[in-house]
């Protein structure tokens, strides 16, 4: 691989780290080319969070309806903002394993299991109670940052 290539792998791999925290990256990486994401997650571990693999937003409404949630709309912009609709998404840092559609942090609530929670109906159960059945949303980052907004 030339210098220039690995460089750019790089830049790459450094903006999807950042969109893992910041969904404002997101769409400048996939202006980029998908090539390129698709090229940096060829491996077993992230086939299933290539593009094409995140649910809808009408499933994500579906589910969080199913479950109980009082605004499922809300709930569903939340896990947009949080996830991009990837059910088994995670983010890993020395602080979180945050996991699934609402990146439940398993080190801050250590009842629910990283594996339970790549289950979205797990997932959004997880998530009705931590946001005390959908009345309180501030856990969530993407919701104090005002993120989730875009997906209403």
């Amino acid at each position: 691989m030339k210098h220039d290539d690995e460089t750019a792998l790089l830049v790459l791999a450094g903006l999807w780290f950042l969109s893992r925290y910041s969904f404002d990256v997101v769409p400048a990486l996939k202006q980029a080319g998908v090539r390129a994401y698709e090229a940096l997650h060829d491996d077993e571990g992230h086939k299933r969070d290539l593009p094409g693999h995140q649910m809808t937003k009408a499933a994500i409404v579906a589910l969080a309806k199913s479950v109980g949630f009082p605004n499922p709309e809300l709930a569903a912009a939340v896990a947009l903002a949080e996830s991009g609709g990837v059910p088994n998404a995670l983010a890993q840092t020395s602080r979180e394993t945050s996991v699934g559609l609402w990146q439940i942090n398993v080190l801050a609530w250590p009842k629910y299991t990283r594996d339970d929670m790549a289950d979205p109906k797990k997932n959004a159960l997880a998530a009705l109670a931590i946001s005390k059945n959908g009345n309180d949303w501030r856990p969530w980052t993407q919701y104090k940052n005002g993120a989730y907004q875009r997906f209403l």
